[in-house]
């Protein structure tokens, strides 16, 4: 039966999450919540993350859910609107010992689908959120406003 328990502020160290801290309990899904700002993304306010950590035999699991209002500029009458964004996160993490780097060809299954890491390193979390940030915003956006001048 897997328990849950908040993160201890040990865990999580600048945005990063220390693995072998996070493993010490195989049993316990961890949770806990962030808030980021990134130079690069114009956000109305901080990006809000839940995250949730379920250990695995070989690694772990990362489920995020992200929530944020991205600033975009209208492709047409360049004025800024605003996108609220929610993404739903998951990806498997696999320690590189389980990792078998000479594979021959094979037809790919639905758990073959992992990021290799080091049990021993950290997982930047704010890293994560941004990418998956950069992938659900449009890069050619329309404001969809009636009063857009070039409609």
């Amino acid at each position: 039966m897997e328990s849950s328990q908040d993160v201890p502020p040990s865990e999580v160290r600048n945005e990063r999450l220390n693995i072998p801290d996070l493993m010490h309990n195989r049993k316990a899904v961890t949770r806990f919540s962030a808030d980021y700002r990134y130079d690069d993304l114009k956000t109305e306010g901080p990006v809000h993350c839940n995250w949730s950590f379920s250990p695995e035999i070989a690694g772990f699991s990362v489920f995020g859910d992200i929530n944020a209002t991205l600033t975009q500029e209208c492709a047409r009458c360049l004025e800024p609107y605003h996108v609220p964004v929610q993404v739903e996160i998951k990806e498997r993490y696999v320690f590189d010992r389980f990792v078998e780097r000479a594979e021959k060809e094979k037809e790919l299954q639905s758990e073959d689908f992992y990021e290799v890491i080091n049990e021993d390193g950290e997982l930047d979390l704010k890293d994560l959120a941004h990418q998956w940030l950069v992938l659900e915003s449009e890069n050619h956006s329309l404001c969809g406003q009636a009063e857009c001048r070039f409609s």
